[in-house]
């Protein structure tokens, strides 16, 4: 399965000269023949046959996140607009947001079982399916969404045991988020120390080992529910990529941000097999076009400028506090959380999975150690 699909074509030209040979006699002139059945050269002339893309199709595309999100607004809305336009009028797709089709944590199975067409998730919200994704959940090695995306494409296109955890659908994009940061309610986190006994909310599994190895308690939970966990005392804090922090609107309920880097994690755009079989070939040519790499790099952007922009507006308004590490506190962390990510490179090797292939390609890619 090819995640991102590269088209190039050839114009057949070798070069040869094919023009008259000046040494041939020349010809007589045609004369124009009355009775030919021929059809004039010219009939039709600049007017190409439109593209036969089949039956017209009606695709469910269901996400766990607000209508009002970003990524919906300036991504998936356009996005939509231009398959139809792409696939002449013949691919409609509905989007229903909010986990109106499924929660978080089922979108993808969703998908696979064809409850629904396209899914837009985080494989972390599913814990133990995706293990060899969590590799782009590295604690404290990305700086933004562009250079984790362009690292999820590189060891995505590289391993193969990377590719066949999506095998079950047709993958149609992989990108990275801006990077998260440490949010608190009350205690603010300077020193390794203050993560002492707080409960924070973790994104994914290979977070919750890193909080847990910096001496705080993590928690699983989904986006959409910190906001109440917050508010009623469930959680002390959260791990959440800092676009996402507006999207959740969770300035009311926060008092302090660590800037840390602390993660990323990967996002999909998934398609039900079955729904990308019954597409006409130029019906997937045209969805083709639209998705893989390019896709995938306009939601990193999208997710780096609404993180910019949420922490040049959205924090100052809301007087939430910026902290940043001493880089004695920040090799801490560092050193706390190294265990995490060397036992992720084993138990990968344990599964017949090049573990410190990927780790080592990783470091390679990003330069951090």
């Amino acid at each position: 399965m090819a995640l991102f699909a590269v088209g190039c074509g050839g114009n057949g030209d070798d070069g040869t000269d094919v023009g008259t040979d000046p040494a041939a006699p020349e010809e007589e002139p045609a004369t124009e023949d009355a009775g030919t059945d021929e059809p004039d050269a010219a009939d039709g002339e600049g007017e190409a046959a439109p593209e036969d893309f089949g039956d017209a199709v009606t695709l469910t595309f269901g996400h766990p996140f607000p209508p009002t999100d970003p990524m919906q607004v300036n991504v998936w809305e356009p996005w939509v607009e231009e398959v139809r336009e792409a696939t002449g009028g013949t691919v409609e797709i509905e989007i229903h947001a909010g986990g109106a089709l499924a929660p978080a944590p089922q979108v993808y199975e969703n998908v696979v079982a064809g409850a629904q067409d396209l899914g837009w998730t985080m494989p972390g919200y599913t814990p133990g399916r995706f293990p060899i994704t969590q590799i782009i959940e590295a604690p404290f090695v990305f700086d933004g969404a562009v250079e984790g995306t362009e690292v999820a494409t590189e060891l995505y296109n590289e391993f193969e045991a990377f590719q066949e955890e999506f095998g079950d659908v047709k993958l149609l994009s992989l990108w990275a988020m801006d990077t998260g940061d440490l949010f608190t309610r009350d205690t603010p986190v300077e020193r390794l120390e203050d993560l002492q006994g707080l409960t924070i909310r973790s994104p994914a599994p290979l977070q919750s080992q890193a909080l847990e190895a910096m001496g705080a308690n993590a928690v699983g939970m989904p986006g959409p529910d910190i906001y109440d966990a917050v508010e009623r005392g469930v959680i002390d804090g959260y791990k959440l990529a800092n676009s996402a922090t507006r999207v959740f609107d969770l300035g009311a309920t926060t008092g302090y941000r660590t800037i840390c880097n602390c993660y990323t994690g990967a996002f999909v755009l998934a398609m039900n097999q079955q729904a990308w079989d019954r597409l006409s070939p130029a019906q997937q040519d045209a969805l083709e076009s639209l998705t893989g790499e390019g896709l995938a790099m306009r939601l990193a952007e999208n997710h780096q400028a609404a993180a910019d922009e949420t922490e040049a507006t959205y924090w100052p308004e809301n007087g939430v506090e910026s902290i940043e590490l001493s880089e004695e506190e920040f090799g801490r962390m560092r050193e706390a959380v190294q265990p995490v990510f060397e036992q992720w490179v084993q138990e990968r090797e344990g599964e017949g999975v090049p573990g410190q292939e990927m780790a080592d390609r990783l470091f390679e890619l990003t330069g951090a150690n």
